[in-house]
């Protein structure tokens, strides 16, 4: 299965907290980015369906990735 990237990211990245981050520049559409949101993020290749925990003032958008058992990952996923 391929997803649309929502938000191009390394899933690598983590803050001092062990959420992921990533820029609100590179949201395909930032405006989806809020707190609670579920979207796709990654790079095609690697990629994981991720709820949005904060955006900052200062553009980076933190997240935490989903298990595939996750019920808003599973919608995510057959949308």
């Amino acid at each position: 299965m391929t997803a649309t990237i929502d938000l191009r990211s390394d899933l690598n990245a983590e803050d001092d907290d062990g959420e992921n981050w990533a820029l609100l520049a590179n949201a395909v559409d930032p405006s989806r980015l809020r707190v609670g949101a579920v979207v796709v993020a990654g790079t095609p290749r690697f990629w994981s369906i991720v709820r949005i925990m904060g955006v900052g003032s200062h553009g980076q958008v933190h997240f935490v990735q989903l298990k595939e058992n996750d019920p808003a990952a599973r919608a995510a996923l057959t949308s």
